[in-house]
């Protein structure tokens, strides 16, 4: 079911994670026999056995979906899942870096040199795009367009979208892609390495942890998922509604974006201020 609807390997295997664990639970009890009470049994097996809040909601995630598909499919006529609310999720903030500090990485590169423009580039793309690591290394030359300012991004779950980038980042990729040629007889990837062969996720990471320290940046984790996190939140409080931002970052779930409006805090207050439609029509 789930590879025909082009779900991810890595989200097959983490199903294949759950239902390995729920079926050793469960054990050889036909579907008819599976209640809410089981449910709430082998959540609490888990609690007990030291999973945390995060992999308990994962869980419940897995297990919903798969009822409502076997609902969906006449297989049973109601879900044991049906009465039992997910469970409680401790409101947790990712770590960002402040806008001095994204200066300061950005000053580390060294734009002097072919790869320096590279990591100048991936950094931007990063910061202004919000890629996560996988769509910045699949990127391919083809995916580009300078002249609209847009990326093809081949996102999770197999899905694509088109994403923005703001002038100055045009203007380092072009610089990058001018310097690293059209043709290659290795790979058409966007970003690669002076072999001419695709840049591999661990060594983008490494690259980035490292001029996290040039940069001297202390506290927080410099990393390809921290710049994710650091872009969200300065859309926000650049202006971007949430709805935009769930388009922009490729999200399912419109409350993964509304978590950034919450942390944007005291800079969203003033935005609404300068831009509020009540103060600007009554104005007039």
């Amino acid at each position: 079911m789930a590879r025909v609807e082009g779900r991810s390997r890595k989200t097959l295997d983490l199903y294949a994670w759950v239902f390995d664990r729920f079926t050793e639970f469960v054990g050889d009890r036909p579907l008819a026999e599976l209640h809410s009470g089981l449910i709430r049994q082998y959540l609490a097996r888990l609690q007990d056995r030291g999973f945390s809040q995060a992999s308990l909601g994962m869980h419940y995630r897995v297990l919903h979906a798969f009822f409502v598909w076997l609902k969906r499919e006449g297989l049973i006529s109601s879900s044991p899942m049906d009465g039992i609310s997910p469970p409680r999720q401790p409101k947790q903030y990712p770590f960002v870096l402040e806008e001095s500090q994204v200066r300061a990485l950005l000053a580390a590169c060294d734009k002097s040199t072919p790869h320096g423009v590279r990591n100048y580039a991936m950094l931007l793309l990063f910061i202004d795009c919000g890629l996560r690591l996988h769509e910045l290394i699949s990127l391919r030359l083809a995916d580009v367009s300078l002249a609209q300012r847009s990326l093809k991004v081949h996102g999770k779950g197999a899905r694509d979208r088109i994403v923005f980038m703001g002038a100055r980042t045009a203007k380092a990729l072009r610089r990058w892609i001018e310097l690293r040629g059209f043709k290659t007889t290795y790979s058409d990837a966007l970003f690669i390495d002076r072999k001419g062969e695709p840049l591999k996720p661990r060594w983008v990471q490494q690259v980035i942890a490292r001029l996290g320290v040039k940069a001297g940046i202390k506290g927080v984790r410099v990393s390809p998922h921290t710049l994710r996190h650091t872009a969200a939140t300065l859309a926000v409080k650049n202006g971007m509604e949430p709805f935009a931002l769930q388009r922009l970052f490729g999200w399912e779930n419109i409350q993964t974006a509304l978590k950034y409006v919450h942390m944007a805090g005291t800079a969203l207050r003033e935005a609404h201020a300068k831009a509020s439609p009540v103060d600007r029509l009554l104005e007039k």
